[in-house]
């Protein structure tokens, strides 16, 4: 009984906290929602993810995995059953970078533009390879788009059989945000 009461003081004590701008829009999403205005509460919802992901200070990702494949679109991907690679052979990693600035090449367009970065730690963590702008992703969209499928190849050449790990680092071209991830493979004959 003491410790349902605690989780309610603690409940009550915390309610009057949830005030500011991102509470103030999420009742007027549910005002909108309860007329019935679906439209207009997507709308004021779409509203407040862009205010949360402008406020950001750095990129992330909601996905960064191995594929057998590039991606053809946003989720259209087929995880890779292993992180085995023979060497010279294409390392394909699809990633959903989120929190990323746009820049605005005019005529009503916006892009979206990364600087990517590589690094290569051996299986004890020393740097083998650090390979800034080893490669770039550029796209234009008449739409600020923000389900970006990224789609980034490596091949390492004159690598030893090992296991490594890859640390790829988006550098956003639109802003001084940047955001890395770490993908474990191995390389066997």
């Amino acid at each position: 009984m003491r410790v349902a009461f605690s989780f309610l003081l603690a409940v009550a004590v915390c309610g009057p906290a949830m005030a500011g701008p991102v509470a103030d829009q999420a009742k007027a999403i549910e005002a909108k929602l309860g007329t019935g205005d679906g439209a207009g509460a997507i709308s004021l919802a779409q509203d407040l993810l862009a205010s949360v992901w402008g406020q950001t200070q750095a990129i992330s990702f909601s996905q960064a995995l191995l594929v057998e494949q590039e991606a053809t679109g946003y989720g259209v991907y087929n995880p890779r059953a292993t992180n085995i690679f023979k060497p010279g052979e294409k390392i394909l990693i699809y990633c959903e970078p989120v929190g990323f600035d746009y820049g605005n090449p005019g005529e009503g367009l916006w892009s979206v533009n990364f600087f990517i970065d590589l690094q290569v730690l051996d299986a004890g963590g020393s740097q083998l390879a650090n390979l800034p702008e080893v490669t770039q992703y550029n796209m234009v969209s008449r739409h600020l788009n923000r389900e970006i499928p990224a789609n980034i190849t490596y091949t390492l050449g004159g690598i030893k059989p090992g296991r490594y790990t890859l640390v790829t680092t988006l550098r956003d071209k639109n802003s001084q945000k940047l955001g890395s991830f770490q993908t474990a493979i191995e390389i066997a004959e």
